[in-house]
């Protein structure tokens, strides 16, 4: 398995980097990058693409030129052109970190989350009361302080997005049917949890694994399903994230296309969005 991250918060392209960027995916996407709003949304889906196109290209050695990506009905991405091989891969962004996870057994999805305060817990809290069960809303308000609530609560979303992700299902899942589990209280920087487990309708699913990680203040949770093949050789040791700069996005990128100036003069003028809320911080 790999899983890298992309900092787009700190990115600031260059007229040639985004350029180039808008060169090496496909011309559906560099449309739809276009449409974003805010800068930061532009960044995070360039830097999902770029981080699929890389993982493709490493892992099953096809020429970068030669990737064709897809949507399923429920907006997945997959591989067009993948033969008989299995791949499985998924991204996310949130915060400052776009993630990506990738294995070639079973199903891979992910999410990630930064802690941040909001204005109202409260209120927050009771607009997603039925997104979660009682058991996990025992969870969530175990702490006495609402930033400590929070962080659970990032944590719990997380955990029931990748599953969903993984499933590749879209949001039509009814995410209250799943009940999360933790043995490990809390998650630590750099440590991979692995020992938190879910029911689904009141059914334990003890073949699906939950690799829980902390990075510089995000929540990132990668679902894995059973395995497709029952000899594969298990991870006693998951891996870490990879926190990846853009030579290293970049590398074996090829373009497909001319460069684009209107593509830099669509990009240059957005704004930056602003924050939803302040840093969560221990």
């Amino acid at each position: 398995m790999i899983k890298w991250a992309f900092n787009f918060r700190a990115w600031q392209p260059s007229k040639s980097e985004w350029m180039l960027c808008g060169q090496c995916i496909q011309s559906e996407e560099k449309d739809r990058i276009q449409r974003f709003v805010f800068k930061k949304d532009a960044k995070a889906a360039m830097a999902g693409r770029l981080l699929i196109r890389k993982a493709i290209t490493e892992c099953l050695n096809l020429p970068y030129k030669e990737i064709k990506l897809g949507r399923t009905e429920k907006g997945k991405p997959f591989l067009v052109n993948l033969v008989q091989e299995s791949f499985s891969f998924n991204v996310s962004h949130n915060g400052e970190f776009a993630v990506l996870a990738a294995s070639r057994n079973g199903n891979i999805g992910i999410d990630v989350m930064k802690y941040e305060v909001r204005s109202s817990v409260p209120n927050f809290f009771h607009t997603m009361r039925r997104q979660f069960t009682e058991s996990e809303w025992t969870q969530i308000r175990k702490p006495t302080q609402e930033c400590e609530q929070l962080k659970i609560f990032y944590r719990l979303w997380c955990l029931k997005e990748s599953y969903v992700k993984a499933l590749g299902v879209g949001i039509g899942f009814e995410v209250s049917r799943l009940d999360f589990t933790f043995n490990t209280e809390y998650l630590q920087e750099n440590v991979v949890t692995t020992d938190t487990y879910l029911k689904v309708d009141g059914v334990h699913l003890p073949e699906w694994t939950f690799e829980e990680h902390s990075i510089n203040n995000h929540c990132i949770v990668v679902a894995r399903s059973p395995k497709d093949t029952p000899d594969c050789v298990e991870e006693d040791n998951p891996c870490s994230f990879e926190v990846l700069e853009l030579n290293d996005l970049l590398r074996n990128a090829k373009p497909s296309y001319e460069p684009d100036e209107g593509f830099w003069g669509n990009f240059e003028p957005k704004e930056e969005a602003p924050q939803i809320g302040r840093e969560i911080r221990s």
